[in-house]
């Protein structure tokens, strides 16, 4: 029998006197944690040292900080308009203050991307596990408690939808019922939101499911928005190169992020304007003019078919490709689903089109559990029958000219993000026919100022190992690296990297014997550089096609003019020589009335003192440098 309460902290009492003092939770990756749930729990266990509480969870989402005045000035109007109503997990402001109670242990499979490089209670407690194996490790764990966010049904009163996280809850709800049956005290926890979206299918329970169910006007809070990151020239050329890959008829997994947006743009853009996709990636190094393109077949047609979606993410990129019909093919005559998806997280227009989509569009979109799109157990005939053609398309930071991929951590052993499904991915792609994993990675990044290889000759740590290999895709065309020897695959992965970089790496395979000593590089490499892409997407004849934001943005458009100029800002900044420079250049330059909007903006239009008079010339210089 269910027990609704108006208030965490009722709830809270009411499950510590059901379930005890040692309390296992498990919270949903992302947007589906239910906050004032575990803020509560965490309360009453800061305050009660005999209670021992554990959260196990993925991706605790914050408001992002400011790391200097500038970003100060840009970031707080934007924190306050997209964030205000967003509450920061307790647990969370514990952790970055190094304020954890001794008797409250956080756990995470997953971290936000760079958050917690320097933090070291969240490095030592982070737990390296795949997401397919995140249900068997809360089990290992003894978790007793899930709590999450729900959406109520809109008419029918006993019933709820998991909404943007049935994935690991579905999975693990089973064999909570089975403890249950054995004589453990186990709960499960459901906090309603209104604002969250009602996903229909698996996602939904009758409100019997729930043992203890949150509804007061407090926990109606926004959801979290990740707005959408812009799309640069090389972005651009990774996707194409991408979108060329994908088959009509065939399925589709895509991330989030700026090369997920971009894969998404440039699949529409084969779809709507076959002509002018052809034409661009006949020009892109390693396009379908190169002779390094011939190892895989070039797709460039329309859609007719359309594509069928098995996804961890159901993301912006993915969602808008779903909207503009070109992921349409039914999973199977049974299943009439289009998409069948683990979670959600995106930006507020995401969540609006979720909530108002028609009805007949809602029961195409199937949220499931993890164990159903990370997998292919349970059955795997119609899985494998459904997933026909995939290319699962996922983003790695580094790849080893020998095919081994780093995605979350570096080589000192700290990490940046998490492996989540990515492995579990790429392991599907090997074991089902007609499929490829494809990893892409940008050639090329700058830390610190300096310009770096993402393709190393070796690292110290890798999340995918060369033994399962497959697609590697860089802004400089695409490395079919599967079944290949170490000699061929040295040469494809040099042949996606920065030429400024081709050189050492061929150095360094030559003396493992990797490479022959009259080896001169892959042919048709030599145009790798950032300057041809950005010469090909800066044409004006393509400008339109490749904009900024193609999936829309958040921020108004000065903002965008703004992150444009501190991105400058930061990397003529780097180096004590190269911010000297770019002070003197600020200090001689001339005043301009041009970017008035943009400095009010900034809360610089009125300078008091000679460092905000110098941060006004700094930026001042940024906005003329990349006015373009």
């Amino acid at each position: 029998m269910s027990q609704t309460f108006e208030t965490a902290a009722d709830l809270a009492d009411a499950l510590l006197n059901a379930v005890g003092k040692n309390i296992v939770l498990g919270l949903p990756v992302g947007i589906g944690k239910a906050i004032h749930v575990a803020d509560a729990l965490f309360e009453r266990a800061a305050a009660d040292r005999s209670i021992s509480l554990t959260i196990f969870t993925g991706l605790t989402l914050e408001a992002p900080q400011a790391g200097s005045d500038l970003e100060r000035r840009l970031l707080e109007p934007i924190v306050e308009r997209l964030y205000a109503g967003w509450p920061t997990a307790r647990y969370a402001t514990a952790l970055r203050k190094n304020q954890l109670p001794p008797n409250v242990q956080v756990r995470e499979f997953y971290l936000r991307p760079g958050a917690f490089l320097g933090n070291p209670a969240v490095q030592q407690s982070y737990t390296s596990v795949n997401y397919s194996h995140v249900v068997s490790t809360l089990l290992d764990l003894g978790a007793n408690v899930i709590a999450q966010l729900v959406a109520s049904h809109p008419n029918i009163a006993d019933r709820y939808s998991l909404g943007s996280n049935p994935e690991v809850t579905l999975d693990l709800l089973p064999r909570l019922e089975e403890r249950r049956q054995a004589g453990q005290a186990v709960a499960m926890v459901g906090q309603v939101n209104r604002n969250m979206p009602y996903m229909r299918g698996d996602a939904e329970l009758p409100r019997h499911r729930f043992d203890f169910v949150l509804d007061g006007n407090a926990s109606n809070m926004p959801l979290f928005p990740l707005p959408n990151r812009s799309v640069s020239a090389a972005d651009y050329a990774t996707a194409m190169h991408v979108a060329s890959l994908v088959p009509d008829g065939g399925t589709l997994q895509i991330g989030i992020g700026s090369l997920s947006d971009a894969v998404a743009h440039c699949l529409r853009l084969r779809h709507e304007w076959p002509d002018v996709f052809s034409d661009v990636l006949s020009l892109l190094p390693g396009g379908s003019a190169s002779t390094r393109r011939g190892a895989l077949p070039i797709e460039s047609r329309p859609f007719r078919e359309g594509l069928f979606a098995s996804t961890e993410l159901l993301s912006d990129a993915l969602y808008s490709l779903f909207d503009c019909g070109i992921i349409r093919r039914p999973a199977d005559e049974h299943d009439p689903s289009v998409v069948h998806a683990g979670f959600f997280i995106g930006s507020n227009r995401l969540y609006d089109s979720l909530r108002t989509l028609e009805e007949s569009r809602r029961a195409l979109i199937r949220m499931t559990s993890i164990s159903h799109v990370n997998t292919l157990f349970g059955d795997e005939k119609k899985k494998r029958q459904q997933r026909r053609q995939a290319r699962f398309v996922n983003e790695t930071m580094m790849a080893t000219a020998l095919g081994s991929a780093v995605s979350d951590a570096l080589e000192d052993g700290r990490v940046v993000s998490g492996v989540g499904g990515q492995f579990d991915f790429v392991s599907m792609a090997h074991s089902l026919e007609d499929s490829q994993s494809i990893l892409m990675v940008r050639a090329q990044r700058r830390n610190k100022g300096i310009l770096q290889s993402n393709i190393r000759w070796s690292y110290a740590h890798s999340t995918v190992p060369r033994h399962h290999r497959d697609v590697f895709v860089s802004e400089y065309g695409v490395a079919a690296t599967r079944g290949q020897t170490d000699r061929q695959i040295i040469d494809s992965m040099i042949g996606i990297a920065d030429i400024a970089f081709q050189k050492e790496l061929i150095q360094s395979a030559m003396a493992a014997g990797k490479l022959e000593a009259d080896y001169r590089g892959p042919i048709g490499a030599e145009g790798n550089t950032a300057e041809a892409l950005q010469a090909i997407f800066d044409q004006e004849s393509l400008r339109d096609y490749f904009p900024p934001y193609p999936l829309g943005t958040d921020l108004t458009k000065i903002e965008q003019r703004l992150i444009v100029a501190l991105e400058w800002l930061e990397l003529n900044t780097a180096t004590p020589l190269s911010k000297l420079r770019s002070i003197g250049a600020a200090i001689a330059g001339k005043r301009s009335s041009d970017h008035e909007n943009a400095i009010a903006r900034m809360g610089l239009d009125k300078t008091d003192s000679l460092r905000e008079r110098l941060t006004r010339r700094m930026l001042e210089l940024a906005l003329q440098r990349t006015d373009r």
